[in-house]
C-alpha cells in the first residue's frame, strides 16, 4: 500500500510510539490527524517537522464517549474524512491487581478497550467511503501473553487482539482491512523507575520507538494483518498460546521480583507497551 496521500488519524499521537508513528507517517507523504489529551502539545509533536502542513490536531479524552463523538465528527469531514484509523492510545498501572484503585481499572478499560472499540464502530461507515481503508489496532505482546502487575492491561490487550481478529472477520468482504501490531517494550521518556529497574533486572532489550514506528508502518504498507515485534517475544506468545503451563512455570520464579517492583512508591506512572518476559508497564497515554 502506497501511504502518500493517505488521510490517517492517530490517538495517543503525544506518546513515544505515536510520535514516532506520526513523523513517519509524514515522511512517507501520509496526511495525518493526530489525537491527544493536549492541544499544545500535539502541536509540539509537529512543529519542526518538514512536513507539518500536512498534519492537524484534535485534542480529546477518548476515555470520553462526548470526546470520542467529537473527535469523530471532525475525522470523517477532516479533508473529505479518513481513510486510516490507528487505535495507538493506552494506558496502565504497573500494580497488583489488589492495589489497583477503581478509578484506575474503569480508566484502563475504558481507553485501551471500549475507546478502540468504539471509534471503530463509529469511523467504519466513513472509512467504507474509501477503496483502501484500513484499521489498525496497537495491542502489546501482553495480548497474547498474561504477566503479573498487569492483570487488567493484558485483560485489555486480549481483548483488542480478539476484537480485531473478529471485526477483520466481519469486515472480510468490504474495503476495510484490519490490522492488530503488538510491540513489546519500548525505550521512552515515560518509563516510571519502578520499570525501568525491574528492565535492568531482568535483562531487558528494548526497542527505539522509531523501530517501532518503522515496523509498524512497514508491515502495513505490506499488508501484513498481525504481527508481535521482536524476538523472543513473538515465540513466547506462541508458546504460551500452544502450553499455557509451560510458560506459567517459566514465569513462577520471577513473581517475587516483580511483586518487589510493583509495590514500589510511584510504580504506578508512565511507560510504554512492554514485553512479557522481562518488563512490566507503568500508567500514561503513550
Amino acid at each position: 500500500m502506497n501511504l502518500h496521500g493517505k488521510r490517517v488519524l492517530v490517538t495517543g499521537a503525544s506518546g513515544g510510539i505515536g510520535r514516532a508513528l506520526v513523523a513517519r507517517l509524514l515522511d512517507e507523504g501520509a496526511q495525518v490527524l493526530l489525537s491527544g489529551r493536549d492541544r499544545a502539545t500535539l502541536l509540539q509533536v509537529v512543529e519542526h517537522h518538514a512536513e507539518r502542513r500536512r498534519a492537524a490536531v484534535f485534542a480529546a479524552n477518548i476515555a470520553s464517549a462526548s470526546d470520542r463523538a467529537r473527535l469523530v465528527e471532525f475525522a470523517s469531514r477532516w479533508l473529505g474524512g479518513i481513510e486510516i484509523l490507528i487505535n495507538n492510545a493506552a494506558v496502565n498501572d504497573f500494580i497488583l491487581l489488589t492495589a489497583q484503585s477503581a478509578e484506575s481499572l474503569d480508566a484502563t478499560v475504558a481507553t485501551n478497550l471500549i475507546a478502540p472499540v468504539d471509534l471503530c464502530r463509529r469511523l467504519i461507515p466513513c472509512l467504507a467511503r474509501s477503496e483502501d481503508a484500513h484499521i489498525v489496532n496497537i495491542g502489546s505482546v501482553f495480548g497474547s501473553l498474561g504477566f503479573a502487575g498487569n492483570s487488567v492491561y493484558c485483560a485489555t490487550k486480549f481483548g483488542l487482539r480478539g476484537f480485531s481478529e473478529a471485526l477483520r472477520r466481519e469486515l472480510a468482504d468490504s474495503t476495510i482491512r484490519v490490522h492488530y501490531f503488538a510491540p513489546r517494550v519500548t525505550q521512552t521518556a515515560f518509563n516510571c523507575d519502578a520499570v525501568n529497574d525491574l528492565n535492568k533486572v531482568l535483562g531487558n532489550v528494548a526497542d527505539e520507538p522509531a523501530d517501532v514506528a518503522r515496523q509498524i508502518v512497514q508491515r502495513l504498507q505490506a499488508g501484513q494483518l498481525e504481527c508481535v515485534l521482536g524476538w523472543p517475544e513473538k515465540f513466547f506468545a506462541r508458546l504460551n498460546a500452544l502450553l499455557p503451563r509451560v510458560v506459567d512455570r517459566a514465569l513462577l520464579p520471577k513473581l517475587t521480583t516483580i511483586r518487589e517492583f510493583a509495590s514500589q512508591p510511584g510504580s504506578a506512572s508512565a511507560a510504554e507497551p512492554a514485553h512479557a518476559f522481562v518488563t512490566a508497564k507503568a500508567r500514561e497515554i503513550r
